[in-house]
C-alpha cells in the first residue's frame, strides 16, 4: 500500500496537482489484489481513456461487483473517492494533449467503410507506438537480460498465438543458441517441466480467449520458480500473478478479428534487444545459422542472409 500511495499524493507542497500513472500503480499491485479487485483493476486498465466519464454505478455493473466495492477499491489505491480519481485522470490526460478526447471520438457513429478503416489505422498505429514505449521501461531491460543469460529458452504458444510463438523462437535462434519451440507433442510439457529453472527461461505468447493449458502450465512453472516472460494482449491481466515480465499489447483496432500486429512488434523488439546485448556474439551466431542454411539448401538466394552490419 505504501508503494502505491507514495506515487499518488494528491497535492505537492504548493498545492499543485501531481502527475499520476494509474496504469503503473495497478500493474505494480495486480498480484496482491483479490479476485474482485483484479477484475476492477482490469476494467480500469482496459477503459482508462473513458474512465473520467464513468460513474461508480456504471463501473460496478460492468465488472459485476457492488458500488461499495468500487468505492473501497478506489480508496485503497489512495484516492479520496472516484471523483478524485477521475479528476486526476483528467489532469493527466490534459498533460498528454487531449488523448481522452481522441479516444472518445472513436465511439461516435460514423458512416462509410473508408472512415472505419481510417479509424482502424489510427488505432493500429497507436498500438505500435505503445509497443515501442515498452522498450524504455526497466522491466523490459530486465527481461532482455534474462533472455540473454538463460542457457536455454523454451517458447510456447497456443491456438492462434502458436504461429507468433513459432516465428519468435525461429528468429531468436538466429541471435542466440538453445531456443526451443515447444509443440507439446507428448501432451506433458516434459521438456520444460524437467528443465533446470536456474539455467532456463520460458516465453509464453497467448491472447484472448486464453488457453486452459497455458494457465495450468504457468501454475506449474510458478511452483518451480521458473523465470517467465509473457507476451499477451490487454483484455486481461492474469499474467501478473505469475511474473513481472508481462508485456501487453493493444490488439483492438475495430476489425473483424483483433490485430496481432502489435504483438508481433513486441516480439520482434525483444529479439532486437537480445541481439544488441549480445553484440558480436549475435553476429557470429547469425553467420553460423546462415552457413547452416546454405549447407542444407534451405533458402533461395541464401547469400543475402549473411549480415555485414
Amino acid at each position: 500500500m505504501e508503494k502505491a500511495r507514495s506515487g499518488i499524493d494528491a497535492k505537492g507542497s504548493i498545492g499543485v496537482e501531481q502527475k499520476i500513472d494509474i496504469e503503473a500503480i495497478l500493474r505494480d499491485r495486480m498480484s496482491t489484489f483479490s479476485l474482485s479487485e483484479q477484475s476492477l483493476a482490469a476494467y480500469i486498465l482496459d477503459n482508462i481513456h473513458i474512465l473520467p466519464f464513468e460513474t461508480g454505478s456504471s463501473i460496478a455493473r460492468a465488472v459485476g461487483v457492488s458500488e461499495m466495492t468500487v468505492t473501497r477499491f478506489v480508496r485503497g489505491l489512495g484516492f479520496k473517492n472516484l471523483r478524485d480519481l477521475k479528476k486526476r485522470l483528467r489532469v493527466a490526460a490534459a498533460n498528454k494533449g487531449s488523448e481522452v478526447d481522441d479516444y472518445m471520438a472513436r465511439f461516435q457513429m460514423r458512416e462509410g467503410r473508408q472512415q472505419m478503416l481510417q479509424e482502424s489505422l489510427e488505432l493500429q498505429l497507436k498500438a505500435i507506438v505503445k509497443a515501442y514505449d515498452l522498450t524504455i521501461t526497466d522491466v523490459w531491460d530486465d527481461a532482455a537480460n534474462l533472455l540473454v543469460k538463460a542457457r536455454t529458452i523454451y517458447v510456447v504458444g497456443f491456438q492462434a498465438s502458436k504461429g507468433l510463438a513459432l516465428d519468435f523462437a525461429s528468429r531468436l535462434l538466429w541471435a542466440r543458441s538453445s531456443v526451443i519451440f515447444i509443440d507439446n507433442v507428448s501432451g506433458t510439457f516434459g521438456e520444460i517441466i524437467n528443465a533446470d529453472p536456474k539455467q532456463s527461461a520460458v516465453v509464453l505468447v497467448d491472447t484472448a480467449s486464453y488457453a486452459t493449458r497455458g494457465i495450468k502450465l504457468l501454475d506449474r512453472l510458478k511452483s518451480m520458480e521458473m523465470p517467465l516472460v509473457v507476451v499477451t494482449d490487454k483484455f486481461s491481466h492474469w499474467a501478473f500473478a505469475y511474473t513481472r515480465f508481462v508485456f501487453e499489447a493493444h490488439t483492438h483496432v475495430n476489425t473483424f478479428w483483433d490485430s496481432t500486429a502489435s504483438l508481433s512488434v513486441v516480439l520482434n523488439l525483444l529479439i532486437d534487444a537480445v541481439a544488441i546485448k549480445l553484440g558480436p556474439k549475435a553476429k557470429r551466431n547469425f553467420a553460423m545459422m546462415s552457413d547452416l542454411g546454405s549447407l542444407f539448401g534451405e533458402f533461395v538466394g541464401g547469400s543475402y542472409l549473411r549480415r555485414n552490419d
